[in-house]
């Protein structure tokens, strides 16, 4: 029996009914009552302080967080910049003896080989076999199949393809690559061919009694018009007489160092100009 009495908590809804019904009569006597309109405001103060502190509070950690969020970005873009600056500031040397080494190697010859033009890199294939460079001058700069390349040292190779701007070249180690040549001191007629690795080229189709021995520089001779006479091509490194092919084996190291380019010379000869830009 006890059960059917025990108290019950009051529903949730008619609670809020209670509290509607509270508010509607402080609500109406307070219209008339300039007391209880006081004490209602009274009441409300802390809450209305409270949630002035809140909001404010709230603003100025938005603030703080949208300023430091600001302060980070910022200081990502200036230490980027930095880097930048760091890295053009490192190769401004390099690019200075590079020019230097460039203009020394015009400069010994006699007269002018032909115009120049200075060409980047953008990427290198130096793989087994295929040894190549992409440069960021093309057909619209007068650029042109079979033309010319040099770098510090001497040859590096001849353009590949173009493209409007941009061209492929082909190394001299590559294995499709071949220049006539002769001995710097002689007048023996040779071709200089690459073998696919980057550090060496190779003279075929010599007696085992050639008279080429080590330290020998070899010169581009101008036999087929392409590349004109006297550029540097490379240096007999060694000369294996022992084989028992027909011929000799004869190694060949290049005048420029193929596999550390960043710059190199397109070469107009004399008989052939850059197209009218």
């Amino acid at each position: 029996m006890s059960a059917l009495f025990a108290s019950r908590p009051v529903p949730s809804v008619l609670r809020l009914l209670g509290l509607l019904v509270l508010s509607a009569v402080l609500s109406y006597y307070s219209v008339g009552s300039p007391q209880i309109s006081r004490l209602g405001l009274e009441i409300a103060r802390p809450i209305f302080w409270i949630n002035g502190q809140l909001l404010g509070g709230w603003y100025t950690l938005r603030q703080y967080l949208q300023s430091r969020s600001e302060l980070l970005q910022e200081n990502a873009q200036l230490r980027a910049t930095l880097q930048h600056l760091q890295a053009e500031n490192l190769s401004i040397p390099i690019l200075r003896t590079e020019n230097q080494q460039l203009l020394a190697l015009l400069d010994s010859f006699p007269t002018p080989p032909g115009r120049v033009a200075v060409a980047q890199i953008e990427a290198q294939n130096v793989s087994a076999g295929n040894q190549r460079i992409d440069i960021n001058l093309g057909s619209a700069q007068g650029a042109y199949v079979g033309q010319p390349v040099l770098a510090s040292g001497g040859i590096v190779g001849q353009i590949l393809a173009v493209s409007k701007d941009n061209a492929q070249v082909a190394l001299l180690s590559d294995l499709i690559s071949s220049i006539p040549a002769r001995p710097v001191d002689g007048k023996l007629d040779l071709l200089v061919r690459g073998t696919g690795r980057i550090d060496q080229l190779e003279i075929p189709f010599q007696p085992h009694n050639t008279p080429l021995t080590v330290g020998t520089q070899l010169i581009s001779s101008g036999l087929g018009g392409r590349f004109p006479p006297g550029l540097p091509i490379g240096v007999i490194a060694s000369v294996d007489r022992s084989s028992t092919g027909p011929f000799a084996r004869i190694r060949v190291r290049p005048s420029a160092n193929l596999a550390a380019l960043t710059t190199v010379l397109l070469l107009w000869p004399q008989s052939r100009e850059p197209a009218a830009q």
